[in-house]
């Protein structure tokens, strides 16, 4: 498919999500038709990543392999002319997606657990085909961890963190980013694990949110069928270990990520610094929260996992998730962005530990 030069000339008539860099819109065109819409909001003040992991998205979407197209929506077009970015594709029309359905106990557990194996099936039997990424996954995380921890590091709110060779978090002492970075980078079999085979094409962007499923599974229609959306990560990565997918996804479906985005959060330090005392927990009790942990999202989509590709390598996991913090950490604001920063630097030390 080639570019166009824009956007159909549909009217906008719902406003699906307003992200950090890209707005996802429903349009509805001249003859009644609809589709959905997701455009760059050239907003440079959210992260540097933006263009180019939209371009990624649709590189990808031009391309699956035949045996995933079809768990997708299509993509109908798409522009990039120097000045607008984006592209549409078909909109689902009667679905929500399973954040939602998490978050509001629809779901039995017996639903969530069909819904996990069948997800499953579609992420590691029919997204993660073989893959050659132009750069280790290895490097692309050590390059992005680096450049957020230097671009915090300008913020004097964050600074203090970012540089202190060691504080006490959570009541333990750890090592502060920059130091558990720094330690990181020269772990070879750290690195080699997140290089290891297989490497294979990814979703990238696997949260519960991202996941579509018919309104009416509610009312008993079961199982559903999924529909997956924006997949590459907000950095831009498509393609590498498959624990990338896995981090991700229960990232959301502890409620972690929501507790994050939502600043359900309970964190101290930052107006103390020099006591080097930081405190960043969950509030797990948080009615907001609770509905997420009533339902194991999990445990069925981890047992899959680990039947195909073997035994969770912990360190690389908890890299992982330092990685995802921190790149998010460069994306937020306020008590989000302190959350998350804490998050990252917990996780780095984990990532060493283990």
């Amino acid at each position: 498919m080639p570019l166009s030069s824009g956007p159909s000339n549909g009217r906008v008539v719902q406003t699906l999500r307003d992200g950090f860099w890209d707005r996802t819109e429903v349009v509805e065109l001249p003859d009644g038709s609809r589709r959905v819409r997701k455009a760059h909001k050239d907003d440079l003040t959210a992260g540097p990543w933006g263009a180019e992991a939209l371009r990624r998205e649709i590189r990808l979407l031009r391309n699956l392999d035949p045996g995933a197209v079809e768990h997708f929506p299509a993509l109908l077009t798409a522009w990039d002319n120097g000045r607008d970015l984006g592209y549409e594709m078909t909109y689902v029309q009667g679905a929500t997606d399973v954040g939602e359905l998490a978050a509001t106990k629809a779901l039995t557990q017996p639903q969530a657990d069909a819904f996990q194996d069948r997800l499953a099936e579609i992420v590691f039997g029919r997204i993660h085909r073989p893959a050659d990424p132009a750069e280790p996954l290895s490097q692309h995380v050590l390059d992005i961890v680096a450049l957020v921890l230097d671009r915090l590091e300008e913020d004097p709110a964050f600074g203090r963190v970012i540089v202190t060779p060691r504080f006490c978090l959570n009541g333990e002492r750890v090592s502060g980013p920059r130091v558990a970075s720094d330690r990181i980078r020269t772990d070879p079999n750290l690195m080699e694990s997140l290089d290891a085979k297989p490497q294979v094409r990814l979703h990238g962007d696997l949260f519960l949110e991202n996941i579509l499923l018919p309104r009416e599974t509610t009312g008993g229609n079961w199982p559903a069928e999924p529909t997956l959306i924006d997949p590459v990560s907000v950095a831009g990565v498509s393609q590498g270990h498959p624990l990338f997918d896995l981090v991700k996804y229960e990232s959301y479906a502890t409620g972690e990520l929501p507790a994050l985005r939502g600043e359900r959060l309970h964190v101290e330090g930052f107006d103390r610094p020099r006591e080097a005392n930081y405190v960043c927990r969950v509030l797990w009790d948080d009615p907001a929260i609770v509905p997420y942990r009533r339902i194991n999202w999990l445990g069925r989509f981890r047992a899959t996992y680990e039947h195909i590709y073997g035994p969770i390598d912990w360190r690389a996991y908890h890299l992982l998730e330092a990685y995802f913090a921190l790149v998010m950490a460069l994306c937020t604001h306020g008590v989000q962005r302190r959350g998350r920063l804490l998050k990252g630097t917990w996780a780095l030390n984990a990532a060493l530990e283990r």
